[in-house]
């Protein structure tokens, strides 16, 4: 027997726009992070005032309400920016793929969150983040994440691998940059661990074309890459969750790195990075034989 449904009504509608909205971008494949992150947004002034960021199915990481300021005072003012005060969003990789982080922002937003901070850096080691615009620029909305020491990916992505380590100190060097370029344009850029480690994983670089009579094997393709490191070191104690205005500042303190360290020291030049295969960067001779480091040293 089919009984029949009465129509419903809709009285009436509530929009309650999302306070803050924040997208993170894989610098590996240019990808949002859609799952496995652990974000907190913090009021700064009020540190127990704390909240989990909950992802939508866009992508969007999305906070349902603002530690310290209530939904009526939100619904009641027409512009946010009157209520803004500084938030810390921090954020941890619960699968391991990547390096924590962390930000601070003056929050309530309308709409997705814009790191004002961009146009402060150089561009040219963030040309991976970049959109299509001449001359390109970073999307202010990109927040990036950087790949862990131990990440592994699927797919035909370059991988590259070194350890670094400070001449100056002898210690490893936390949280420096690395940048990984192709025929003069930054391919892929990484973020050192707190130990040293840096992974940069990144598209291939074009293949040439093969001639019709002898076709090369895929694993035949070398390309030649140039390395550039980047490092201010704090003055105080190394961080366990470094700050991303902190990370990219080091873009102004280019680094030397070093194939030799003996007298005459001898500069990384260019490696060549073949399909397939990891390349591991290291200094081959210093004063105690081979190093399994990359040694830097600031200028």
């Amino acid at each position: 027997m089919n009984v029949a449904i009465p129509p419903v009504r809709i009285l009436e509608r509530i929009t309650r726009p999302a306070p803050f909205g924040i997208v993170f971008w894989d610098f590996a494949t240019g990808a949002p992070v859609r799952d496995g992150l652990d974000i907190s947004l913090t009021l700064l002034s009020r540190p127990a005032l704390t909240i989990s960021l909950i992802p939508n199915r866009n992508g969007v990481w999305v906070a349902a309400r603002l530690p310290g300021r209530t939904d009526a005072e939100l619904a009641a003012t027409a512009d946010w920016s009157t209520l803004r005060r500084p938030y810390r969003i921090e954020v941890a990789d619960t699968a391991h793929r990547f390096l924590p982080l962390r930000l601070d922002a003056e929050l309530p937003t309308g709409g997705l969150y814009e790191w004002p901070a961009w146009s402060h850096f150089p561009q040219g080691p963030l040309r991976p983040l970049s959109d299509a615009l001449s001359p390109p620029h970073v999307s202010p909305g990109r927040i990036p994440l950087f790949s862990a020491p131990e990440r592994k990916v699927a797919g035909p992505l370059a991988e590259v691998r070194c350890e670094l380590l400070d001449a100056a100190t002898g210690l490893p060097a936390s949280w420096a940059l690395v940048a990984a370029s192709h025929d003069g344009a930054v391919r892929g850029l990484g973020l050192a661990d707190r130990m040293g480690r840096a992974t940069l994983l990144f598209p291939y670089p074009e293949r040439e074309r093969p001639s019709l009579s002898s076709p090369p094997a895929i694993t035949d393709f070398r390309w030649p890459l140039d390395f550039a490191a980047f490092y201010d070191p704090p003055a105080g104690p190394v961080a366990d969750m470094p700050d991303l205005a902190a990370i990219l500042g080091q873009l102004d303190h280019p680094c030397d790195l070093f194939a030799s360290t003996l007298s005459p020291p001898a500069p990384l030049g260019p490696r060549h990075l073949s399909f397939g295969r990891p390349l591991v960067l290291r200094t081959a001779d210093t004063p105690d034989g081979p190093s399994s480091s990359l040694i830097l040293e600031r200028r």
